[in-house]
C-alpha cells in the first residue's frame, strides 16, 4: 500500500505528514479508515480539506470497477500452459506451468533444482519459442550446460539463441534461482530487514504474473526439521513411498520461514533416490493439485528426462 507523501495533495505538507507519523497514520489505507473527527484534531485541518484528501486518494489511489464477462475474456485470451519438456512432470501438474501463477521447486542440496530450472528454460526457448528470463542469485549458471542439453536433443545451438527482431518472441516464464541467497544475509535475530524485502518481492512477483500474464518458478532450499520442530502437522505433507522407502516430506521444510509458505501456488518437492541419477518429484503444496501426485524422472546428459513409476 501506498505511503502518505506530499506529492499527493498540497494540503499534505510537512508539518501535518510528521503529525499523522505520529499517530501511526502512515499509509493511505491508515487515513481512509481512521475517523474524520479525529484526524481533524491531529492535522489541524478542516472538516472539507479532510474530505478533499480522502476524495483525492481514492480517486487517484482505487481500483477501477471491471465487469465479470471482460475478466474472464482477459484471463481467457492470455492464459496459457507451458509444458516444462518433462512428460512426467507435465502429467503430474495438469500439462504445464499455468500463467499467472508463481511455482517453487525446492529440495536438499544437490537434489537437481537447478538441473530441472535449466532443462524448463532450454525446452520453453526452443520448442516452445518463448523468452526466458532466468535470474541466478548464486552466481553459478552454465551456459555449457544448457548447450550440453540442447545438443544432446539434436538441437544446434545457433539455432537456440536466435533472437528474432520481429516482436514474435515474448516472456512467459521467468526463473530464479535461488531465493535463499537473496534473504538470508538479511533474515537472523537481530535483522528485520529480510521480512521487509521478502513481503516486497512477493508482492513484486504477484504483481508480474498477474499483470503480464507469466508464470514464475523460483528455487528454494528444503532443510530438515529439528527434533522439537517435527510436531504432528496439519497432514498436508504425506509420506511418500518409493522403491520400498519412505521420503517424509513432514520431517522436510522450505526455508525463509513461515512467512514464506503460502506465497506459492504450487511448491515441488524433488528428492534423491539413493544417491543416484534418479530423482522423485512431489507434490509438497498445491491451492489445485493434490498432495499425492508425484513422478520419476532421470538426470543425464539431456538433462531432466521423464522416468518410469510417474502417479
Amino acid at each position: 500500500m501506498a505511503r502518505l507523501c506530499t506529492q499527493m495533495n498540497p494540503l499534505l505538507e510537512e508539518r501535518v505528514l510528521k503529525r499523522l507519523h505520529q499517530r501511526k497514520i502512515f499509509t493511505i489505507v491508515d487515513i481512509l479508515q481512521e475517523n474524520a473527527d479525529k484526524l481533524i484534531q491531529i492535522t489541524k485541518l478542516s472538516y472539507k480539506e479532510i474530505l478533499q484528501i480522502r476524495q483525492n486518494i481514492i480517486a487517484n489511489y482505487s481500483a477501477f470497477p471491471v465487469k465479470g464477462i471482460d475478466a474472464y475474456n482477459e484471463i481467457l485470451s492470455n492464459t496459457a500452459l507451458i509444458p516444462s519438456g518433462i512428460e512426467s512432470l507435465d502429467a503430474m501438474i495438469g500439462g504445464g506451468f499455468l500463467t499467472g501463477k508463481i511455482y517453487e521447486v525446492c529440495g536438499s542440496s544437490g537434489s537437481g533444482k537447478t538441473q530441472l530450472c535449466l532443462t524448463v528454460s532450454a525446452h520453453i526457448a526452443h520448442d516452445f519459442k518463448q523468452e526466458v528470463h532466468y535470474i541466478d542469485t548464486k552466481t553459478d549458471f552454465s551456459g555449457k550446460r544448457v548447450q550440453e542439453v540442447l545438443e544432446s536433443k539434436g538441437y544446434h545451438d545457433e539455432t537456440s539463441l536466435h533472437h528474432d527482431q520481429d516482436g514474435h518472441h515474448s516472456v512467459r516464464i521467468i526463473i530464479l534461482d535461488s531465493l535463499p541467497a537473496l534473504f538470508f544475509p538479511f533474515l537472523g535475530k537481530n535483522l528485520n530487514d529480510g521480512l521487509t524485502l521478502m513481503n516486497q518481492m512477493a508482492n513484486t512477483m504477484k504483481y508480474i504474473v498477474t499483470e503480464y500474464h507469466v508464470t514464475f518458478l523460483v528455487v528454494n532450499l528444503a532443510m530438515q526439521l529439528l527434533e522439537e520442530e517435527n510436531v504432528a502437522g496439519d497432514g498436508s505433507n504425506e509420506c511418500i513411498p518409493q522403491d520400498g522407502n519412505l521420503v517424509i516430506c513432514d520431517t522436510m521444510k522450505p526455508a525463509l520461514g513461515k512467512y514464506w509458505l503460502d506465497i506459492p501456488c504450487t511448491r515441488l518437492f524433488i528428492h534423491k533416490i539413493n544417491s543416484t541419477e534418479r530423482r522423485q518429484i512431489a507434490v509438497m503444496k498445491s491451492t489445485s493439485l493434490s498432495t499425492k501426485k508425484r513422478c520419476k524422472v532421470l538426470i543425464n546428459q539431456k538433462g531432466v528426462i521423464s522416468a518410469l513409476g510417474s502417479e
